[in-house]
């Protein structure tokens, strides 16, 4: 979307159709609405949450230029249970066990800060047990705490040391700063997004035109690249395609008790596809489109009343050139024997893990997993038989703004995240009332390992331009809102579209980050056209 805005700005220079296969934009940053009492809803934002301040400036920018403001909010987290327990408001016998550990942690991040060059291709466990951490400040202390910053999940000790240290130390993408005897001894300010659906629908509604088409509800399925130009075969997408994936067909390994989770909601998504299908004035035969009941995996039956028999046929699109705005594993296979050397060697070399997000009302299940006091919102429960495996957890209605009517009632709504499902056999999924189940979402979520900013950021800018061809994505550095939004903008500017805000000091350096490492390129001064924003 990003790339999409800022191409479309200049209609005289640029024709811009986006394929999305989903109904609505945003991808991973998605919405559903939740009826809390009769005929009251509320927006629960179960993608995409927020982020540090400082690192999601360009988000801001983005979402003020289309009249949407961000909401603040303290950063209350909640680490551990009993004698591992931690929080960073207040003080525990765990942080006080660790001071001298903690100590020498400060003097160990300037040194990775410094050496960066190096640190960079280090797992931040190396670095660790290099120094002689102890096994409880590594897996109790650190690495909850990066699974925080970039929900890394269970492979948080495989992470990129340099990229730890930066989390501290560089001021825009630092969320805390280091205590020498606690590690944290403050409550950051944290941003909430709005309505995303809602923005995301808004920005594609004031840029579409003559000059900036929109294809709802499409997936490509092939790409040819010749002498004559770039050809795209696309296809009807899953009527049950969102948050970036066909949803595993609709099998999710717990039931539930929302509307989400019925039989009804499935047929009214593909309802909803079909009808976006016949709106598409460029397809008219029919296919059959198979939709999943989301509870007992059982097909739907076809047909008149569900619509997906009367979805279209396959298109072809020919373009001059092509952005990728989507995995990397998904833009190799579309490439497939097309794909040059480095193209197969970078895309192939991103790491993808199946996590699955569950928004629930259960508090019991909550209390029982973790430390809850009434003040914290965001958990990090370690596994106690294997401490360096993580479960994310979040209470969305203390921080929301939307749900402030949940919060008025008293009423909580949480969202726990499990991570890998090769290891599902360890999640903690089966203690939850799955009658308090409010929806279910599976997420491809690439590794920030040290492998990563080994095999493939440092070679992205091999792959960018490629027979006309453009990738774009946090999967180009590492997984925040703000950096996939500025990869946009970056291919944007290669193509002759102006970055947007550089008044902006902390977005412009976040965007130049993004710029030089996945392009080789420094961003091109006072060359706007008028087309620049103020800060603000």
């Amino acid at each position: 979307m990003a790339a999409a805005w800022s191409l479309s700005r200049f209609p005289d220079k640029f024709d811009v159709t986006v394929i999305e296969p989903s109904r609505v934009c945003g991808g991973v940053a998605c919405t559903f609405e939740h009826e809390y009492a009769p005929g009251e809803t509320v927006p629960v934002n179960y993608g995409v949450q927020g982020g540090s301040p400082n690192s999601h400036q360009n988000t801001k920018m983005m979402m003020n230029h289309f009249g949407y403001d961000i909401s603040f909010t303290s950063l209350l987290v909640s680490f551990g249970q009993g004698g591992n327990n931690w929080k960073n408001y207040d003080r525990s016998d765990l942080q006080e066990q660790l001071k001298a550990e903690t100590k020498k942690f400060g003097k160990v991040l300037k040194w990775i800060y410094r050496l960066e060059f190096i640190t960079t291709f280090m797992s931040i466990n190396r670095v660790l047990k290099m120094f002689s951490f102890s096994d409880d400040f590594r897996n109790r202390m650190v690495y909850p705490l990066v699974a925080l910053f970039f929900g890394t999940g269970n492979k948080t000790p495989e992470v990129s040391a340099a990229v730890i240290a930066r989390v501290f130390l560089d001021e825009s993408l630092s969320i805390f700063n280091y205590d020498e005897d606690y590690l944290l001894n403050q409550t950051p300010t944290n941003v909430s997004f709005p309505n995303l659906e809602d923005f995301y629908e808004t920005m594609k509604e004031k840029i579409a035109h003559d000059h900036c088409r929109f294809v709802m509800g499409t997936e490509v399925t092939r790409v040819v690249r010749d002498k004559r130009g770039i050809e795209l075969t696309t296809r009807p997408a899953a009527a049950m395609w969102r948050g970036g994936s066909t949803q595993e067909g609709g099998r999710y390994p717990i039931g539930g008790g929302g509307a989400r989770c019925t039989k009804g909601h499935a047929e009214d998504e593909a309802r909803l596809h079909a009808a976006a299908m016949r709106a598409n004035p460029d397809r008219n035969e029919p296919v059959s489109v198979q939709v999943f009941e989301s509870s007992t995996n059982e097909p739907l039956d076809e047909g008149k009343e569900n619509g997906p028999s009367d979805i279209p046929a396959p298109s072809t699109y020919s373009v001059d050139e092509l952005i990728f705005a989507c995995p990397a594993n998904v833009a190799k296979a579309l490439l497939g024997e097309g794909a040059g050397f480095w193209e197969k060697r970078v895309l192939g070399a991103v790491e993808y893990y199946l996590d699955l997000t569950v928004t629930h009302t259960d508090e019991e299940y909550m209390k029982r997993h973790n430390d809850v006091d009434g003040k914290a919102f965001y958990f990090i429960k370690t596994y106690e038989k294997r401490p360096e495996f993580l479960e994310m957890g979040f209470e969305l209605t203390g921080y929301q703004p939307e749900l402030a009517p949940l919060k008025e009632r008293g009423d909580k709504i949480y969202q726990t995240i499990y991570l890998n499902a090769e290891e599902q056999d360890d999640w903690t999924i089966k203690d939850l009332d799955e009658k308090k189940v409010l929806d279910r979402a599976w997420w491809s979520a690439f590794s920030h390992t040290y492998k990563h900013f080994r095999r493939v950021v440092p070679w992205v800018w091999t792959v960018q331009g490629t027979r006309h061809t453009w990738y774009c994505g946090s999967w180009t550095l590492f997984n925040t809102h703000d950096i996939a939004i500025c990869s946009g903008f970056a291919v944007a500017e290669r193509l002759g579209a102006p970055y947007p805000f550089p008044g902006n000091k902390l977005a412009a350096a976040t965007y130049d980050t993004v710029l030089n490492t996945s392009h080789l390129k420094r961003r091109r001064k006072n060359s706007c056209f008028g087309w620049c924003f103020a800060a603000h």
